[in-house]
């Protein structure tokens, strides 16, 4: 499908490899990447600069086909940051967190009405003194979503991360570096899912998340350990921590990696993500993706962010949570009995936020590798590819685009078991081939087709099919052909055809208004038709 990727426009160039590197990876997974550079928010208050960001977002959805709207947003960097919500009480009860606090969704739902015209000023003092609000000061009033999500959405972002000395760019260089050796499998994150005991009314939720994605028989329990990133290095690596009690300490994350993929807590106070990191709670969320760890997923699970069982059938982590945050008791979109701090009422709140990428997907893969190519009879290209190392691979699908990174379309029909592919239907030059490894999925919920990311080689046939046509006036057909074509033109001298190596490999000098061309392989080939009056070069296709 069809995804953004928002990046803070300063870290264009100090990234530019990074996040080269981030649309490749995003591309082998299949996603058409639409990027846009927003203005950098030099503050937590961003003002009016939030409806010249949507706008842009706006922009690029209108312009997307209608079945083929962008479905995720990625924001990278410090990005404008947007505000919403009044008085409306915290599920935990801390009045001080409410307010107009961050709120990614107001870019996520598009067609949702956004207001500005209501004030919250309270007699005791926020947490967060931007979380004051006033009409027609570009912090909106809604306190719940006001429509269904258009977009999935996630945020990487480092801006005055208390907690570590490293620039910002170093943090999201490093996190986007994770992001890349995980896609590729540098380290391999197991089936294994851990849950963490803490407060009762997080079990529900937590097994229903758990026991779809990795099977009640891999779910890890513990109680009472207080450094819990080394109890997840010795007992995993896990899919997914859930956390439900006890504050995190970096430097316990720094010592030990937190080797899960997605970590989720329920903690007081996390929802104030949008302002600077302290060495109290406040923004911790955000400096967890900042550490020395495996994790690429960081949610504050207070009021219905903690059901996502959907990643056991091969659904992102941020569609997953999407589901989550549009879920009402109308609708139904997952399975969620209410339950203490997890009531309709508490539901579809604007300040639920997802940290990361939100197009990871559980269960990697390995990728193929040692992709090569070779021309094979002057007209047809060969991949051949060492097989990936993951068991249970039931064989490779081949997809193929004019550019790097357009829209890559499948070209092999059925799974290919061995390793290689011949394409005898070559229509351009330099068109770019993808090949990625198709495994059959054993999750807690059945089994499914877990593709890996794709690995990529550009066609080196250098023949470039261009049709022209002079004074003449030629025409061929039927084309496709399945041998005979015939040449509706005056006064033909010569007929060629030509292989897309540039090769003449059949040539009749008459005026013969039939080529037979039965002899020759199917494939993709140039029939150039010389007249008295001039010439025409077509691509012709022999099937």
């Amino acid at each position: 499908g069809r995804m953004i990727v928002l990046i803070d426009s300063t870290m264009a160039i100090p990234l530019a490899t990074e996040l080269t590197q981030l649309k490749k990876d995003l591309t082998g997974e299949g996603w058409f990447v639409e990027e846009i550079f927003s203005p950098r928010a030099n503050s937590w208050y961003s003002a009016d600069t939030v409806i010249q960001v949507k706008q842009q977002i706006q922009k690029v959805w209108n312009a997307a086909p209608m079945i083929d709207k962008p479905t995720h947003l990625f924001i990278v960097g410090h990005v404008p940051v947007p505000r919403s919500g009044l008085g409306l009480q915290a599920p935990d009860g801390h009045v001080n967190s409410n307010g107009a606090v961050g709120s990614d969704t107001y870019y996520a739902d598009l067609d949702g009405v956004f207001t500005d015209d209501s004030t919250y000023t309270p007699s005791f003092v926020l947490y967060d003194a931007n979380a004051y609000n006033l009409p027609n000061d570009f912090k909106w009033d809604q306190d719940v979503i006001p429509s269904e999500l258009e977009l999935a959405f996630g945020r990487i972002d480092f801006f005055e991360i208390g907690s570590y000395t490293t620039s910002e760019e170093q943090l999201l260089r490093n996190y986007l570096n994770r992001l890349h050796d995980y896609r590729n499998v540098v380290k391999d994150m197991g089936e294994k899912t851990a849950f963490n005991l803490g407060y009762a009314n997080s079990y529900d939720g937590s097994y229903r998340s758990l026991i779809p994605i990795s099977g009640a028989d891999n779910v890890y329990l513990t109680s009472g350990v207080t450094n819990y990133p080394s109890w997840v290095r010795a007992n995993g690596p896990f899919q997914t921590m859930l956390r439900n009690i006890g504050q995190p300490i970096l430097s316990n994350w720094d010592a030990d990696g937190m080797d899960a993929t997605v970590f989720a807590s329920d903690q007081s106070y996390w929802g104030q993500w949008s302002m600077a990191e302290t060495g109290s709670n406040f923004a911790k969320i955000r400096a967890l993706l900042a550490a020395e760890s495996n994790c690429l997923v960081a949610l504050w699970q207070s009021a219905a962010v903690n059901v996502f069982y959907q990643p056991g059938i091969g659904e992102t982590m941020g569609m997953s949570c999407k589901r989550i945050m549009d879920h009402n008791i109308v609708n139904n979109n997952i399975e969620k009995p209410e339950q203490p701090y997890d009531e309709a009422n508490f539901w579809n709140r604007t300040h639920m936020q997802y940290h990361g990428d939100p197009t990871v997907r559980l269960f990697q893969v390995y990728p193929i590798s040692n992709l090569t190519q070779n021309v094979v009879n002057g007209i047809e290209l060969q991949l051949n590819w060492k097989a990936s190392v993951e068991d249970s691979i039931i064989g490779y699908h081949v997809y193929k685009s004019s550019t790097e990174f357009g829209q890559y379309k499948k070209v092999t029909s059925s799974l290919i078991i061995g390793t290689s592919f011949t394409d005898n239907n070559v229509v351009n030059s330099n068109e770019w081939y993808m090949v990625r490894a198709i495994k059959l999925q054993v999750t807690g919920s059945g089994t499914y087709l877990n593709p890996s990311t794709g690995v990529f080689i550009q066609s080196s046939i250098a023949v470039s099919i261009t049709e022209n046509t002079s004074n003449a006036t030629i025409k061929i057909y039927p084309n496709p052909t399945t041998g005979i074509v015939f040449i509706d033109a005056d006064h033909i001298q010569e007929i060629q055809l030509i292989n897309l190596s540039g090769q003449t490999i059949t040539q009749v000098k008459s005026n013969s208004h039939t080529f037979d061309l039965g002899n020759h392989a199917k494939g993709v080939y140039i029939i150039k038709v010389i007249t008295s009056k001039g010439s025409a070069v077509k691509k012709l296709i022999i099937e």
